[in-house]
């Protein structure tokens, strides 16, 4: 009984399944209705009775549906593993989406909805929750707001502080131009100046340098001085390859995100300490991207059922690509935990 129930539920959800078991063969992309306006989501699963994640990409605009298929497919063994496009965002944009929706709090409520939307299609009670960047951003306020919706949340790359995170980076940037003498990111740096106390630079020109030049000493991808390998990848699957102007536009569109003051008035250090959902942060130790020495003092005040951080070594900002059988095993001991 309980098999047929599995196969029906295949059905139901419009993927087919093998007689001889119960793998379910999902379509590449498809759309559902979130806050209004169509937005693209991808699953990938090899059995319906496993736990689901939802992962939420960073950026604002980073959409990356295909990206853990392809680095981490074993993972599908594990989860019904679901990516989306957020609002605005790689298949999910449209020129019809008004950029006034683009806010921290639709962000949230679109999250919940599609969280509300994945629990009854697969008849879970709680799913887990990873972000990644800027999807840590709203990882931890769903937690926050809405804890009997999670199971557990992992934080890749944890955003902190939007503020401090970019005067940290800056630091980092000037400090590794001056320790190897580059005149050319010294002038670069030093043209734009420190971000003041509101995280802002004499002209918006600023964000770009300091994000150039901390890649460009690892703080990205570690002993790499760009992080467009990881891009060019994601691009290269059927799901962008014909749509590279769409998710470019939808990067550019995603920006909107920075116009709202809330945005960059949160500190989840000081807000969002009691957690009532177990949390794991997952870091690469030279991250200065969201630099790891803020999620460290975070992550010692943080109070919850459960918690752990988790050093990768060898990574910076992307440890699901710079450390893949690591994150693969913790990210599945995570789930073996409850």
């Amino acid at each position: 009984m309980k098999r047929q129930i599995i196969l029906l539920i295949c059905f139901l959800v419009f993927t087919s399944c093998k007689k001889d078991d119960v793998i379910c063969e999902f379509p590449p992309i498809e759309h559902v209705k979130i806050g209004g306006i169509n937005q693209a989501i991808s699953i990938r699963g090899n059995d319906l009775s496993k736990p689901l994640l939802l992962i939420l990409h960073g950026g604002p605009g980073y959409a990356m549906l295909p990206l853990f298929h392809m680095l981490l497919p074993e993972l599908e063994d594990h989860f019904i593993v679901v990516n989306w496009d957020q609002r605005g965002a790689g298949r999910s944009y449209s020129g019809d989406i008004a950029s006034s929706s683009m806010t921290l709090k639709q962000a949230i409520a679109d999250a919940k909805e599609l969280t509300e939307v994945l629990k009854v299609r697969f008849g879970k009670e709680k799913i887990y929750l990873l972000g990644h960047s800027w999807g840590t951003i709203l990882g931890v306020h769903l937690i926050k707001a809405f804890p009997k919706a999670y199971a557990a949340y992992i934080g890749v790359g944890q955003v902190v502080n939007v503020v401090k995170n970019e005067q940290n980076s800056y630091a980092f940037a000037l400090e590794q131009a001056v320790n190897n003498s580059n005149r050319k990111a010294i002038k670069e740096l030093e043209s734009i100046g420190a971000p003041n106390s509101a995280g802002e630079y004499r002209d918006d020109i600023g964000y770009g340098v300091t994000n150039k030049w901390m890649e460009f000493y690892g703080g990205s991808l570690y002993g790499k001085t760009s992080s467009d390998e990881v891009i060019d990848l994601v691009l290269s699957d059927e799901v962008y390859f014909d749509h590279i102007d769409q998710w470019s536009d939808g990067y550019d569109f995603s920006q909107f995100l920075f116009d709202d003051a809330n945005v960059w008035s949160f500190d989840f250090a000081k807000t969002h300490l009691k957690l009532s959902v177990p949390v794991y942060i997952f870091m690469g130790h030279h991250d200065y991207d969201t630099p790891f020495i803020l999620v460290e003092a975070y992550y010692g005040a943080i109070e919850a059922p459960e918690k752990q951080l988790v050093w990768f070594e060898n990574s910076a900002h992307f440890p699901f690509y710079e450390e893949k059988e690591k994150f693969l095993s913790e990210l599945i001991r995570v789930s073996d935990n409850h």
